[in-house]
């Protein structure tokens, strides 16, 4: 296929009235530009076509018009939603040119996801129904505040389920809660949550691919990458109790309750230790996150363990972190998550790290 690709075809289409036409009008409900912040869209016929259009300043929908020179008419169509170069919603299937010309809307959805794209059909279908949609919000930083909740154990919710009982190293995927979050409201920094790596080392991250697929990036303040000494930090990620960490036989319990749209989900690390072998030390920690609120919380339980000052986080980095690029910690407000500016997002929130906390974490 040599498809032509034709941007606001309205010059074009008077000049090509004789052709076959399809315009697409594609729209999202995804959050522009933290979701997303590319569309692209590929014909395979006889050959292959690409076109891409930013959406930088949020001009949806995107509308653009296709013209035959198939060798009978019908082709393959992947529409793609990218955030910087990563794909993160597709949705393929295949169209037919027929008569003068056919305007098909088209919507695409956070659910569809390149691991699991919609069916073209189904889009064209959802974007009739919904031309208008509501898109989801961006949230470029977090502010951080002290929380009234008490330690919440994800192990005592009924019917909870654990990860990492094998003494494996390297993160885990939550797979059995994929489904239910294909469906639900949970984000982090405005970006649908679809999967979720878990750690032995107390953090959680939401990337695509594991956050740290052979468990080397040693754990530090999230700066170290914008200072030049030394490895970013995971990204996506929510670090608890981020150190060197052994699990006990249970190793991590997580839960999923409450009605959908206000569903918590909640990641537990029990009983944990600072020795390579988990002994006597008891450390218990939880990261929380609200469907509603959007809310993130850090709640601890009992942390002691024969390192005195490790049980309080002299090794330990707690915050959460989207992409940390911004500023330095030096320069980044805790309490409103942007560099000293006042403008620009810290794209991390850093409770402390290596820091002694009095009394204690």
């Amino acid at each position: 296929m040599t498809s032509r690709w034709l941007w606001a075809g309205a010059l074009a289409l008077a000049a090509c009235t004789d052709s076959r036409q399809i315009v697409l009008s594609i729209d999202t409900t995804a959050g522009i530009p933290c979701d997303i912040d590319r569309i692209r869209v590929v014909a395979r016929a006889a050959g292959t076509t690409t076109f891409e259009q930013s959406l930088k300043g949020e001009r949806l929908p995107v509308t653009v018009t296709l013209l035959d020179d198939t060798p009978n008419g019908s082709f393959q169509l992947d529409i793609s939603a990218l955030k910087g170069d990563v794909e993160v919603m597709r949705t393929s299937g295949s169209l037919r040119f027929s008569g003068n010309k056919a305007v098909e809307p088209v919507l695409l959805a956070p659910t569809c996801t390149p691991d699991a794209p919609c069916a073209l059909s189904d889009a064209m279908a959802d974007g009739a129904a919904a031309p208008a949609p509501s898109r989801g919000a961006c949230v470029a930083r977090y502010n951080a505040g002290m929380a009234l909740d008490s330690f919440s154990d994800a192990c005592k919710v009924p019917g909870f389920g654990t990860v990492l009982t094998d003494g494996s190293t390297r993160p885990a995927r939550l797979m059995a809660l994929e489904s239910a979050l294909l469906g639900s409201g949970f984000q982090f920094y405005g970006r649908p949550i679809h999967h979720i790596w878990v750690t032995k080392d107390g953090y959680l991250s939401f990337t695509q691919g594991s956050p740290d697929s052979n468990g080397a990036i040693l754990p530090g303040a999230f700066d170290r990458d914008i200072k030049h000494i030394g490895a970013p930090p995971p990204p996506q990620s929510v670090m608890a109790f981020w150190t060197p960490l052994s699990l006990s036989p249970m190793g991590v319990c997580y839960a999923l309750d409450g009605a959908p749209t206000h569903q918590q989900l909640r990641v537990t690390w029990p009983h944990v230790c600072l020795t390579d072998v988990c002994a006597t030390d008891d450390l218990n920690f939880t990261i929380t996150l609200e469907e509603d609120s959007q809310q993130i919380m850090l709640t601890y339980g009992t942390m002691t363990a024969g390192n005195a000052d490790g049980a309080r986080g002299i090794n330990a980095t707690v915050g959460l972190v989207n992409d940390a690029t911004g500023c330095p910690v030096e320069e980044c407000s805790l309490a409103t998550g942007l560099c000293k500016d006042g403008v620009t997002p810290c794209g991390y929130s850093q409770v402390f790290s290596n820091t002694l906390q009095t009394p204690k974490v």
